[in-house]
């Protein structure tokens, strides 16, 4: 009796446990008092359903992360010349995981221009637990994989666990 106790509190632990991964391909960092403009991707859609301001929060997201390494980075319209991040959403599926037991879902590809030139380009991919107590949305998942992105274009973030590298 005991062991079954201790293997379903196991299975619930690992269930909860949410996967978060970073894949950079080109390793670019940013010179020290730049700043990092993002611009606003659009709306993610799953199937037939859109989710409005998945987009616009995504760049908030992306540049409050960066805000931390570069002050003064902020949202813009349009490429331009210096660093501009253009977010897409590949992927943005919001379930009512609590009751489907089907994880939220969220991709975002992260190319990194400078003065309209590709220098690199990182995705961050991750989908909540398949036990969750419910509230959870796709954009929940983003904090951790963009303050590493972050850290990782200001050369202050060498290596983690979420990394890999291609």
């Amino acid at each position: 009796m005991k062991s079954i106790i201790t293997l379903l509190i196991f299975g619930m632990l690992v269930g909860c446990a949410s996967q978060r991964e970073l894949i950079t391909s080109v390793k670019t960092t940013i010179p020290n008092g730049s700043t990092v403009a993002v611009l606003i991707p659009s709306d993610g859609v799953y199937m037939d359903e859109e989710y409005p301001k998945s987009g616009t929060v995504v760049a908030r997201k992306l540049v409050a992360a960066l805000t931390s390494y570069f002050p003064g980075s902020e949202t813009v319209s349009s490429l331009g010349k210096g660093y501009v991040i253009k977010p897409a959403i590949l992927h943005w599926e919001d379930r009512a995981t609590e009751w489907s037991g089907k994880p939220d879902r969220v991709k975002v590809a992260l190319p990194l221009y400078y003065s309209g030139t590709l220098i690199g380009n990182a995705l961050v991919s991750a989908k909540s637990s398949y036990w969750t107590m419910g509230g959870d949305h796709p954009e929940d998942l983003l904090d951790l994989p963009l303050e590493v992105y972050a850290g990782q274009l200001a050369g202050k973030v060498n290596s983690h666990p979420l990394v890999i590298e291609r």
